[in-house]
């Protein structure tokens, strides 16, 4: 028995101290390795200089093949989706109050082959790195946002309310896919050359450049904005959500005035030079859409319309001041499959006198009329689309004649 005690006593003796060297070992060597190993990853790891304000890096990325075919000529391009360009960011908030925040958005576009640049003759477009935000806010849920620098005016996104999750490829605006192609079979002197120059200045509404916002808080689902900016430009719009019974409604309306027509919001200077119609030294918009869905079914409909009014144009002849566009979308936005919402969608575009350089300030027409599917997948923040766009432009000049432009874009874009 006394052997059996001593042989156990023995045994758990050798194991401790086993155990104690090789933790000590152990211990010596991993604390060594993991102190290493810190010093390491401290001196390559990019940190954030000011660790009271919160830093995040998104973005997106965006691109598809285009087919097109203007009745002359037809191929195929690998785009970049100007809708809604490849883009990245950095954006950060800190607290000050319980009532007041503070943060930063720096946003850059990096676009190649950008779907809005390509035409019949260049595949690739000019390569774009574009700063889309720079900007700083105060941000108070009791009196709301300022914001300054870089950004958005507040009637940026009046025209594209949107509850279907298809704005990725119908979205209220010029053409997007195609639009510097040639239209022409037949041109006289002072017609146009793309079909961009029929759906000039896309939706209107201004969209970014240096200027100073105010946002209100939420008020019974309403949301009002004003910016005051470069250029001689200022605007102010009015927001709106609310959910009621089975339906959902979003609707923007949105005023605004810019006196310097030469500026990054002259609407891509529709007025460049005396034989194009001159300067626009004066100029006013009203812009709006709404949306309505019935969560059910997934019903949905999409309007939106704009007007704009140049109010000096010192011109060679009779150009026509007043632009005009109206818009509609509707289809059906359901969980068919447990990858996520599919959207089936058909629209209606139609765009009247955007061509008011031409000569004699001859009338413009262009009709968009298109349809197409998303296809979210949840998990992967992903969307897939496939749209169809078939338009028709004419300016009433007999002397023209125009090829009918067909447009089948198929993509995705996936956001990080």
């Amino acid at each position: 028995m006394s052997f059996r005690v001593f042989g156990a006593a023995l045994l758990l003796s050798t194991a401790a101290v086993t155990s104690n060297a090789f933790a000590a070992d152990l211990g010596g060597d991993c604390c060594a390795d993991l102190e290493e190993r810190v010093s390491e990853l401290e001196a390559t790891t990019a940190r954030k200089g000011n660790r009271k304000v919160s830093l995040e890096i998104y973005g997106q990325v965006n691109t598809a093949v285009m087919f097109w075919d203007n009745g002359k000529e037809s191929n195929a391009y690998v785009v970049d989706n100007d809708i809604s360009s490849t883009r990245f960011g950095f954006k950060g908030k800190a607290k000050i109050s319980p009532d007041w925040s503070a943060g930063f958005k720096i946003e850059i576009e990096t676009q190649f082959a950008a779907s809005n640049e390509v035409d019949e003759n260049n595949d690739d477009g000019p390569q774009q790195i574009n700063l889309r935000k720079a900007e700083w806010y105060l941000k108070s849920k009791t009196y709301g946002q300022v914001a300054v620098g870089q950004g958005s005016f507040a009637s940026d996104g009046a025209s594209h309310v949107d509850l279907s999750g298809t704005n990725v490829i119908a979205q209220f605006d010029d053409l997007k896919f195609g639009e510097k192609i040639d239209p022409r079979s037949i041109m006289s002197a002072g017609g146009q050359g793309d079909y961009d120059d029929y759906t000039r200045g896309g939706s209107y509404e201004y969209n970014r450049g240096n200027r100073v916002r105010y946002d209100t808080p939420t008020i019974g689902g309403f949301v009002a904005s004003a910016a005051w900016g470069e250029d001689d430009a200022w605007d102010v719009a009015l927001r709106y959500a609310t959910e009621a019974g089975a339906f959902k409604f979003a609707a923007a309306v949105a005023y605004g005035q810019f006196t310097d027509g030469t500026g990054s919001l002259s609407n891509d200077n529709v007025c460049e030079s005396p034989a194009q119609g001159g300067e626009c030294q004066e100029a006013e918009i009203v812009t709006g859409s709404a949306s309505l869905i019935h969560t059910p079914t997934g019903l949905f409909v999409t309007a939106g319309a704009a007007r704009r009014e140049f109010d000096n144009i010192e011109t060679l002849g009779a150009a026509n001041e007043e632009n005009t566009w109206w818009g509609v979308r509707a289809g059906i936005s359901q969980k068919f499959f447990s990858l996520g919402k599919t959207a089936l969608y058909g629209e209606y575009q139609l765009h009247e006198n955007d061509n008011f350089r031409g000569t004699l300030g001859l009338t413009s027409e262009a009709e968009i009329i298109g349809a197409g599917i998303v296809q979210k997948i949840d998990a992967a923040a992903m969307e897939l689309y496939l749209g169809y766009r078939h338009v028709e432009v004419d300016d009433n000049d007999p002397a023209n004649s125009f090829d009918d432009l067909d447009v089948v874009t198929a993509g995705a874009r996936i956001k990080f």
